[in-house]
């Protein structure tokens, strides 16, 4: 495909001849022409349409039609901004542009191929959504809007497009003013400094300050309400009852919602059969409960102290997603594992949900994790070791990361801990990183063998976690979770390696387009847990036999890890 004289961007206007210091008045352009952007790129259009087309190919999870619109518009505008940038490039090298009419066919060529090609590959892509789908146990239904679904994205990417070209008009109307008092470069380039600050302080601080202050106060407001199903449960075992250290409603909206559903020891008798079954301790700080992260790991360590947690066979820290959430079945799983004889704490470093949290609290939630670990490694050491209890660390997602990044390196896990269990780590934590880079030869990408899998193991099922070729050469064992249809595990990762080998769960017909196969990975973000357990981001089905395998030897009975499972299966994500 030859590469034309199209998209002209501030920067590109013909050279200055060397001995023009300045450029005559009269050739400079009109306000009209100052005010246009150029014509639009046909290599940038010829791209941003294939990338379009490569969008419906299925990827980690299955999508619904708004979501494909928006896939197909990010798709769109990243091959159009390429384009046009290869285009700058080819008319740098002053190559020879296309002929009018030959540009008036291949924009007549994009226009067929869109009009009569979108629809026909939207046709196949709902199919393959209809295969995901029946593949994951889902009701195999997508409603026939899905094949439209491309021209509602192009409609979005027209739009953002425009905007893109409005900025680049105001450099041009920037350039003729300057292009009379200096030299034309640097009037280019003075003009493309000025419109890029003026486009950062209005994005910047008309847009993302404006809505990360709306949304800080509205996600601050919520973490002051509850759940509608949510009261305290009073209980002398909990957070906010009448032995604790802190009050039921400084512990915030997730805070709550996880003390109240802790168990009861009459609830776990029933289930493993054990009428000596405790009462669980769940200790929770919220974000508002101290100043400083060290102060509320204090606070969290004289909370299990009040409550009786220390007296319990074993501690276990939950790390906590971006607003505070601890993941019920695995917090449940491991009060039914232990019969009771747990405490559970946790310490609540933001009121943000996981995705904004992401953006800009990452590193506070390994580091509030670090400083609560650190604080309740120290408080353990100095109790007698026949009276210490096990230490135990898990989360899910980002709470995943948080927990894990407290330590340097697996084996850092293995001996300063009695065992750990990290649930559908994201791509960033670098613990889970180092264990993919050091993966035994031959072993997938999502699924790393480590050494000789005897001191962490990285399962997709429950048979992955027993499986008896492998022999545990330690008391505390660490287990990730990991589907290979997990896109918050596989998101910004190799992904040819991803695929090779393809996983049991993965799509035949998903392909590692470059950059298609990134905002695939990142749309699939939203759609991650709503799949049934065993696909995605949703590990009901393991969890269980994983504590299992962790707060023993010996493992729980099979009947009771089926119990268990049964118990915890209709709680929410």
């Amino acid at each position: 495909m030859s590469v034309t004289t199209e998209e002209r961007p501030p920067g590109e206007g013909p050279p200055a001849d060397a001995s023009d210091a300045h450029a005559p008045a009269d050739s400079t352009p009109s306000r009209w022409e100052r005010l246009r952007p150029g014509r639009l790129s046909i290599a940038g259009g010829v791209l941003g349409l294939v990338f379009a087309l490569m969008s419906v190919t299925p990827s980690f999870v299955p999508r619904g039609w708004t979501m494909q619109a928006v896939l197909v518009a990010l798709c769109a505008l990243s091959g159009y901004a390429i384009g046009a940038f290869l285009g700058w490039v080819y008319r740098t090298l002053r190559l020879p542009d296309l002929p009018p009419g030959a540009r008036r066919l291949t924009w007549l060529v994009v226009a067929v191929v869109a009009v009569l090609g979108l629809p026909v590959a939207a046709w196949f892509g709902r199919a393959w959504q209809l295969d995901q789908r029946e593949a994951f146990g889902m009701e195999p239904t997508v409603p026939w809007i899905w094949v439209a679904s491309p021209y509602v994205g192009l409609v979005i990417a027209t739009v953002l497009l425009a905007v893109g070209r409005a900025v680049k008009g105001l450099a041009r109307l920037l350039f003729g003013p300057l292009v009379r008092v200096v030299p034309t470069r640097v009037a280019w380039l003075l003009a493309i400094l000025v419109t890029a600050l003026v486009t950062w302080l209005v994005v910047d601080g008309l847009v993302v300050r404006t809505a990360l202050h709306r949304l800080d106060t509205a996600f601050e407001a919520t973490n002051r309400g509850d759940y509608p199903w949510v009261s305290n449960p009073d209980s002398p075992f909990r957070s906010g009852g009448p032995e604790s250290e802190v009050s039921w409603e400084s512990i915030g909206h997730e805070g709550r919602d996880f003390v109240w559903q802790g168990l009861t020891s009459a609830q776990i008798a029933r289930v493993v059969d054990d009428p000596e079954a405790k009462d669980p301790v769940l200790a929770y700080v919220g974000l508002g409960a101290a100043e400083s992260p060290e102060a509320r790991a204090e606070l969290a360590v004289q909370e299990l102290r009040a409550l009786g947690g220390l007296e319990r066979g074993a501690v276990a820290v939950a790390g906590v997603t971006g607003r505070g959430w601890i993941d019920p079945q695995a917090s449940q799983a491991l009060q039914y594992a232990t019969h009771g004889d747990v405490a559970i704490v946790a310490m609540q470093y933001s009121y943000l949900p996981s995705w904004l949290a992401f953006l800009v609290g990452r590193d506070q939630a390994a580091a509030d994790a670090e400083v609560l670990i650190n604080r309740l490694r120290v408080e353990l050491t100095d109790l007698p070791a026949d009276d210490r209890p096990d230490l135990y660390v898990f989360g899910e997602s980002l709470g995943a990361f948080s927990a894990d990044s407290a330590f340097t390196s697996v084996e850092d896990v293995s001996t300063t801990t009695d065992g750990a269990l990290f649930i559908g780590p994201p791509n960033f934590d670098p613990n889970w990183k180092a264990i993919q880079a050091a993966r035994e030869p031959g072993s997938p990408l999502w699924k790393p063998l480590y050494e000789d899998g005897s001191l962490v193991r990285v399962a997709a099922t429950a048979r992955d976690i027993t499986d008896l070729t492998f022999t545990w050469r330690t008391d505390s064992p660490v287990i990730y979770l990991v589907h290979d249809s997990d896109p918050v595990v596989g998101w910004v990762v190799d992904y040819r390696a991803w695929l090779d080998p393809r996983g049991p769960d993965t799509s035949p017909f998903m392909v590692a387009w470059p950059v298609v196969v990134f905002w695939q990975a990142t749309i699939d973000q939203f759609g991650a847990t709503d799949v049934p357990p065993g696909h995605g981001h949703v590990y009901d089905d393991t969890v269980v036999t994983a504590w299992s395998e962790i707060v023993g030897p010996p493992s729980l009975p099979a009947e009771e890890i089926e119990a268990i499972r049964a118990a915890i299966a209709d709680l929410p994500e």
